[in-house]
């Protein structure tokens, strides 16, 4: 057969190249230092979490009464379970009180009349007049009875 040529590739001569890839020995002492030291860290973060939870058991108030019977509802208001529900039966109940005949004090005869009655009622009748209260002053609005800056300043409309 032929004759091959093998082409060398160029050296330094200050190129050096390492006989292994790694220490292993060192390597393995290296991880068993990490796993013994942080083994020792765990450890010592147990027995410091176990020493507060003795020092806050001794030094903490004692707990509230109301804690004894569970979870305690929260005050009102409290966030609602079915808005959509709640409405709809808050709307029922408002339309039954304006369209239907109900007792408000039934030891003072006092009784509700559904809306469309009472607003017939009033169309037929009109408002009755109110009593002005005794001591009721009512003075013209050019009298200026308001502090506002304007007093005796400003004349009335014609």
């Amino acid at each position: 057969m032929g004759n091959k040529i093998v082409a060398s590739e160029p050296q330094h001569e200050q190129t050096r190249f390492e006989p292994s890839d790694i220490n292993g020995r060192g390597t393995f002492i290296t991880g068993v230092l990490v796993l013994v030291g942080m083994w020792i860290g765990v450890s010592l973060l147990y027995f410091y979490f176990a020493f507060l939870v003795h020092h806050s058991a001794r030094v903490s108030p004692p707990p509230l009464p109301i804690a004894a019977h569970g979870n305690p509802m929260p005050p009102y208001p409290r966030l609602q379970s079915a808005p959509a529900q709640d409405l709809k039966s808050l709307r029922a109940g408002e339309d039954w009180e304006l369209n239907h005949y109900h007792w408000i004090d039934k030891s003072k005869g006092i009784v509700a009349v559904p809306i469309q009655r009472a607003m017939q009622v009033l169309a037929e009748r009109g408002i009755p007049p109110q009593k002005a209260p005794a001591n009721l002053d009512l003075f013209q609005p050019e009298a200026g009875t308001r502090q506002t800056g304007f007093e005796r300043k400003v004349e009335g409309e014609p």
